[in-house]
C-alpha cells in the first residue's frame, strides 16, 4: 500500500451516503489538536443497507479484513462482518479504516450522532463526535497514547 489518503476516504464514504461519526486521530485534529494517525476511525449506523454501503466502498479500494484464519475480502464477506457489531479493521489501497463498534467506553453510532458536530474536511462534510464523547472514548481507552490525547485536549479546551 502507498502513503494513506485518508481525504479520498471520506470523500468516498461521504459519496456513498455512508452514515458515520468520525472518531479517533481525525476527531482529534478537528478539535484543533495535531497528531499523525495510522487509520480513519469511525462508527457508522449498524442499519444493514449502511452496512452495505460501507462494505461497498471499501470492497471498491481492493479492502479486506486479515482474520486470524482467513482473509475477508468481498463486499459480502466485509459486510457480514461488520454485521456482527463488533470492531472491524479493513485495509484499503486509501489506508486503513478502522469501524469501532461494539467496544466499551464507545458509544452507538445514534448516540454519537446526537452529539456530532458537523465540519468540512477534505473538501466534504463529516459528522464528528463531540468533544465530550472524544475525551470519555480515550479516558475509557486509558493507553498512554490516549491519556497524551486528552492532555492535548485539555490544553486546546480548557474547562
Amino acid at each position: 500500500m502507498s502513503e494513506p489518503a485518508f481525504d479520498e476516504l471520506l470523500r468516498r464514504l461521504v459519496a456513498a451516503d455512508v452514515r458515520f461519526v468520525l472518531i479517533g486521530g481525525l476527531a482529534l485534529n478537528a478539535w484543533g489538536v495535531v497528531r499523525g494517525t495510522r487509520d480513519v476511525d469511525i462508527a457508522i449506523d449498524p442499519d444493514p443497507e449502511n452496512i452495505r454501503a460501507v462494505a461497498a466502498v471499501v470492497s471498491a479500494v481492493n479492502g479486506y479484513v486479515q482474520g486470524p484464519e482467513s482473509i475477508a475480502g468481498s463486499a459480502f464477506s466485509i459486510a457480514a462482518l461488520l454485521a456482527d457489531g463488533q470492531r472491524v479493521l479493513i485495509n484499503t489501497d486509501l489506508g486503513p479504516l478502522d469501524v469501532v463498534q461494539g467496544l466499551d467506553g464507545v458509544p452507538g453510532h445514534a448516540e454519537l450522532r446526537s452529539r456530532a458536530i458537523e465540519i468540512e474536511l477534505a473538501d466534504v462534510s463529516v459528522w464528528v463526535c463531540a468533544l465530550e464523547d472524544l475525551r470519555a472514548m480515550k479516558r475509557a481507552a486509558g493507553r498512554t497514547r490516549d491519556l497524551a490525547d486528552l492532555e492535548d485536549l485539555d490544553a486546546a479546551h480548557p474547562g
